[in-house]
């Protein structure tokens, strides 16, 4: 990792923890760290990653966390939101820079504990199952899942996408739910590694429509 200017360091580390103090714990993403010291997501994810290696802060997850910023935490469940999206199409490599971490409603998780994230789809390979371009799909972060679950997946050498959890006679293999593709198209593969399960799937209210009949 390349040097990086220590003073700029305890700038965004003073920025979070005042950050933190007005909003109940919780801690800048790197959009707002490149807005306050003008620089990329890239840039603000590397600086962070450096001053976690130096041991001035601890960053998991898009979440900063110091002594001070733990008191101010509230208990519950948080949500991350990943700029660049998943493609439930061709697999693409996505960089997974946190866009944003917000709390959740435990109504949309079932009450259930865990962590959590949300990305927004493109492509159509799920169309079938419901999922739409645009939609924002909720995943639970999970390293397995059942059969027929609809996962979040990382196919090595292609990138990350969301398809549909499959076995048969040679094993697991993931599935497009998008009917009016071949069946060669819609097999995605034995290898893979899951990131999450699809739990919660949020519309537009323009994509719904407006029928009055």
């Amino acid at each position: 990792m390349r040097s990086k200017d220590r003073s700029v360091m305890e700038r965004m580390k003073d920025y979070a923890m005042e950050y933190a103090g007005e909003n109940k714990g919780r801690t800048p993403s790197t959009a707002e760290f490149g807005k306050m010291f003008g620089m990329t997501r890239q840039s603000a994810f590397r600086y962070l990653k450096a001053m976690d290696e130096l041991g001035m802060i601890r960053y998991e997850d898009g979440e900063i966390y110091t002594d001070y910023i733990e008191k101010k935490r509230e208990p519950g469940m948080k949500c991350f939101s990943f700029s660049e999206g998943i493609t439930a199409g061709t697999p693409a490599e996505t960089e997974g820079y946190v866009d944003a971490v917000f709390d959740i409603p435990s109504i949309f998780t079932d009450g259930r504990k865990g962590n959590y994230f949300m990305l927004e789809v493109r492509g159509k390979s799920m169309l079938h199952a419901g999922i739409e371009p645009g939609d924002l799909v909720l995943c639970r972060q999970e390293e397995t899942a059942n059969i027929k679950d609809i996962v979040a997946v990382n196919i090595p050498g292609e990138g990350s996408t969301l398809r549909r959890l499959c076995r048969d006679d040679e094993g697991l293999y993931l599935w497009a739910e998008n009917n009016d593709w071949t069946a060669g198209k819609r097999f995605s593969g034995r290898t893979f590694d899951i990131h999450g399960v699809a739990i919660k799937v949020l519309k537009s209210m323009s994509e719904l429509g407006t029928d009055t009949n």
